[in-house]
């Protein structure tokens, strides 16, 4: 790839699309012809010990190019798509005083929508509903609360990732505080417009190549020591309850350690539950209608950068 750099004049560019994609690799490639850090929107790889599961860009893998976002929470730690809209607003201004572009990099849909359009404000948590909807959890079970959110909001539910107590609760406790779904704080009404300054570009594939490139990923996961890596996260006293560890990958895995069920349902259950979250993101992608769409289906990385790069007025 030519190594030249393009003359930017955008404030910010966010590069999405479903796990597994290849997106950290395409963005390490364009960093190699425009100015730019990189900012992850991946609502895990914000936590500290989470590395292999959530395919984090580990230091000695950024190639030189400055990355925020990364290892900045610890595990017991709550977050929201509001606090890192916040911490990626200071991350802007820093990295534009260095000539940089800001380069969104992740598939966490609500971080995205929410440094490209603004989330209406929700109510703040109401603490008798908290409690109400934990003993509804205790009595009733997970499925019971996926189906109540289901019902009550289907379009918050696409977005949720496995079973998140955290992203459940908060989406019914609004539910009971306005009898109006979470999800319709996050209008909808600017998905087909852009500010002027700025580029979302989603990356999408064939089906058959996302799933070939999702069982890699999660053999490359496992080869690489995902077990020895929750292990050691329980080991330092953490029970799996944390809204961090509410993970595809990590979740399977500690289900596993608990002996609930073996090493091959383990792998089979973490195919399919990484499979359903990625068809949730390709689905909640195409609502997207100012995006710019690339097809990366067996395309090389430096490829997928240069046409980026091409975008870039």
């Amino acid at each position: 790839m030519n190594p030249q750099k393009h003359p930017v004049s955008l404030k910010r560019m966010l590069i999405a699309g479903p796990t597994a994609i290849g997106k950290s690799t395409v963005s390490l490639h364009l960093a190699q012809v425009i100015p730019m850090s990189i900012i992850s929107a991946d609502s895990r790889q914000c936590y500290r010990h989470l590395d292999i599961g959530t395919g984090k860009v580990l230091p000695h893998e950024m190639q030189g190019v400055r990355h925020y976002n990364i290892s900045e929470l610890e595990l017991h730690e709550n977050d929201t798509a509001a606090r890192f809209a916040e911490r990626a607003r200071h991350w802007e201004d820093e990295i534009r005083r260095e000539n940089r572009l800001p380069v969104y990099v992740g598939g966490s849909t609500l971080h995205i929508q929410s440094v490209v359009w603004p989330l209406d404000e929700a109510p703040q948590a109401c603490a008798p509903n908290l409690i109400k909807l934990r003993h509804q959890e205790q009595e009733n079970g997970e499925e019971f609360m996926l189906e109540w959110l289901e019902r009550v909001d289907p379009a918050y539910r696409q977005r949720v990732e496995g079973y998140n107590p955290h992203r459940v609760f908060r989406a019914l406790d609004v539910y009971l505080q306005t009898g109006k779904p979470f999800s319709s704080f996050h209008s909808e009404a600017g998905f087909s417009s852009l500010p002027e300054d700025t580029l979302l570009v989603v990356l999408t594939c064939n089906r058959a190549y996302l799933v070939d490139q999702i069982e890699q990923r999660i053999n490359t996961m496992l080869q690489d020591g995902l077990l020895k890596e929750t292990r050691s996260i329980l080991d330092m006293g953490y029970t799996g309850e944390e809204q961090a560890l509410q993970t595809v990958g990590y979740k399977e895995v500690i289900a596993h350690l608990r002996g609930e069920y073996d090493l091959e349902t383990m792998r089979e259950k973490m195919l399919t539950s990484t499979r359903r979250y990625a068809k949730r993101q390709v689905t909640w992608f195409k609502r997207w209608k100012a995006a710019r769409v690339i097809d990366v289906t067996r395309r090389a990385p430096d490829d997928v950068a240069a046409e980026i790069a091409s975008l870039i007025r």
